[in-house]
């Protein structure tokens, strides 16, 4: 599809998404898009979780109407996706879509989910600023949240986990690996370009560092800065 959307005919398609009197709004709905962009995986009773006014416009006769606009995608019975057509018009709108999932190849199954359950979490918490979904080398994050203010503010990996047949490896490995990362210079590399996207100060490279949050039921002790918890 072309990059560039009418978005006064979109808005005429939208009437029924975004009637009258209804106490909606299209900034509401455009509101919704980045949420269930920035999210990746959202079931529709998600929606009014992550805000209490999207119960306005997340009926499923509206979800299915931007999925027929192919703003949405519903790949299970109440799951939906941002399309590349949502991202192009949040870009339009002038919405900060640097930092938004480029590529969303799941269907948002039970794992995925979970995450999305752990994310709205991050999105309540009270020094929240930014979600991010970095990919390394060696170690692909679920997300990286970033937690604070436009001066002082500080990164916590997330990993949501639930039990898996080789638990204690696979959990060793990810110590590993994040141990790894905390020397690696790509980690600070990038951390550098996104702070160029979200608007906040680059810290010298001999003052960075990060946490990883380990989101589950269970709990080891991995030492300082790698954090067991059942919740955010």
């Amino acid at each position: 599809m072309k990059d560039e959307i009418d978005i006064r005919e979109l808005k005429d398609s939208l009437r029924d998404v975004i009637p009258l009197n209804s106490g909606g709004s299209f900034k509401l709905l455009w509101d919704m898009l980045y949420h269930i962009r920035l999210l990746k995986y959202v079931r529709r009773s998600q929606l009014k979780e992550i805000d209490s006014r999207y119960s306005k416009i997340c009926a499923t006769k509206k979800l299915t109407k931007l999925v027929e606009l192919d703003l949405l995608k519903n790949t299970q019975k109440d799951v939906y996706i941002s399309t590349y057509k949502s991202l192009v018009l949040l870009k339009q709108l002038k919405y900060p879509t640097q930092t938004l999932p480029k590529n969303i190849t799941g269907e948002g199954f039970i794992n995925e989910l979970n995450n999305t359950t752990v994310f709205i979490q991050a999105l309540k918490l009270p020094d929240y600023h930014s979600l991010l979904y970095p990919n390394f080398e060696y170690i692909k994050p679920d997300a990286l949240l970033i937690r604070g203010d436009n001066v002082r503010y500080k990164l916590e990996f997330i990993e949501v986990e639930s039990s898996k047949a080789n638990w204690t490896n696979w959990l060793e490995n990810k110590r590993v690996n994040y141990l790894k990362l905390a020397q690696d210079k790509q980690v600070y590399n990038y951390w550098k370009e996104q702070c160029n996207f979200i608007n906040l100060p680059i810290p010298d490279i001999k003052d960075f560092k990060f946490s990883v949050s380990i989101i589950g039921k269970v709990n080891h002790n991995f030492g300082e800065g790698l954090n067991f918890m059942e919740k955010l």
